[in-house]
């Protein structure tokens, strides 16, 4: 994957379209990840450019790796046990809000997005910028490694 284009054929291949529409199903992905961050003493508020993205995108799964069956689901999910800490650490870092739109099945590893529409990997290696939109930001993924989200720290 080395264009737009190609991450466009990738997203089409596992039930992506131009013009996709799933904002019914996003309430209640928000709610349900805004509840368990809650629960976790770390809340987050949905964001317009989470929301927009998961009205595109959400419940997609694209495969990263047939073999070892790892995929990148666009549901949000919590992650590893001490995500929402450190979500909250890296949007406080960040000096922006981070809510999470995905998960990098691989290890469990959030996918964020912050409110100037932004991608972030956290990872149990730390924190990483993925790209400034969706087709940055699967680019990033397939040429790993990312760049680190200290770099944009404010």
């Amino acid at each position: 994957m080395n264009t737009p284009e190609d991450v466009d054929a990738w997203f089409r291949a596992h039930g992506w379209f131009p013009g996709r529409d799933v904002s019914d199903a996003v309430p209640a992905m928000v709610d349900e990840i805004a509840g368990r961050y809650r629960e976790a003493g770390f809340p987050v508020a949905p964001l317009g450019t989470a929301t927009a993205f998961l009205a595109e995108h959400g419940g997609l799964r694209l495969t990263l790796d047939a073999a070892r069956q790892d995929h990148l689901y666009f549901t949000p999910y919590l992650g590893y046990g001490s995500a929402p800490a450190d979500v909250a650490a890296l949007a406080r870092d960040l000096g922006v809000r981070l809510f999470p739109v995905g998960l990098d099945g691989s290890e469990g590893s959030p996918v964020l997005l912050d409110e100037r529409g932004r991608f972030f990997h956290l990872h149990h290696t730390g924190a990483y910028y993925m790209g400034a939109d969706k087709h940055e930001a699967m680019l990033a993924l397939a040429h790993a490694p990312m760049r680190d989200a200290e770099d944009f720290f404010a």
